[in-house]
């Protein structure tokens, strides 16, 4: 025989097997009962302790990264005074990468004091007074670096990010790339700031595994 009957969603597990519940009016089904009528049973809709409530897990609040000015070296030999456009093309490679690191949710920026009163880079500023600043603006990664112009067509950056809290490099890498434009400059930030990313996110789930340690 076919009767009408409601729709049923299994809503929890119980003891006695699985808890259905009313989910629409509108299915039809075949009923085949084995010992004659089918018996009603009743539904139950909520039983206590029936279900797991689930508890959020705290996201891990962003890093702090400081990306400080770049040195520059160039022995192309060329004749004419390109000081000034490589001063630009530093500075504008500096704040490519720091604001590609932090667009994410993992970084935020801080920023060093000694930028506004020196130049603050590797080669300018002490390593422990850059560690102290670094520890002073509340970083938790200080990036910094320098770039060399080897000819016109070549050159090579070295960058490095520095874990503030254990004193210790977590990445040490070498760049190169063509030219000496904008355009240059710019694809060299971004491909850094891609390593440094991957880097710092493997290391911060390093530490977060090692925190989670029993």
């Amino acid at each position: 025989m076919r009767r009408r009957r409601q729709n049923l969603a299994i809503i929890g597990l119980g003891a006695g097997g699985p808890i259905v519940g009313r989910q629409s009016m509108n299915a039809e089904i075949a009923l085949t009962p084995t010992g004659g009528a089918p018996t009603a049973r009743p539904l139950l809709v909520a039983a206590a302790g029936l279900f797991m409530t689930a508890v959020p897990v705290a996201a891990e609040p962003p890093a702090t990264v400081a990306v400080i000015a770049f040195d520059y070296v160039d022995t192309s030999g060329e004749a004419r005074d390109q000081t000034k456009e490589h001063a630009d093309r530093l500075a504008a490679f500096r704040t490519r990468l720091r604001d590609r690191l932090v667009e994410g949710p993992d970084f935020r920026p801080v920023e060093l004091s000694c930028l506004d009163r020196s130049g603050c880079s590797a080669e300018t500023t002490p390593p422990a007074e850059l560690l102290k600043e670094a520890r002073s603006a509340g970083a938790d990664f200080l990036v910094f670096g320098g770039i060399h112009k080897m000819s016109t067509l070549v050159g090579w950056g070295r960058v490095d990010v520095l874990d503030v809290a254990a004193d210790k490099l977590v990445s040490d890498r070498i760049i190169s790339f063509r030219g000496d434009t904008d355009e240059a400059f710019d694809r060299a930030a971004e491909f850094a700031a891609k390593d440094i990313l991957t880097t710092l996110g493997g290391s911060r789930a390093a530490d977060a595994s090692e925190r989670r340690k029993p």
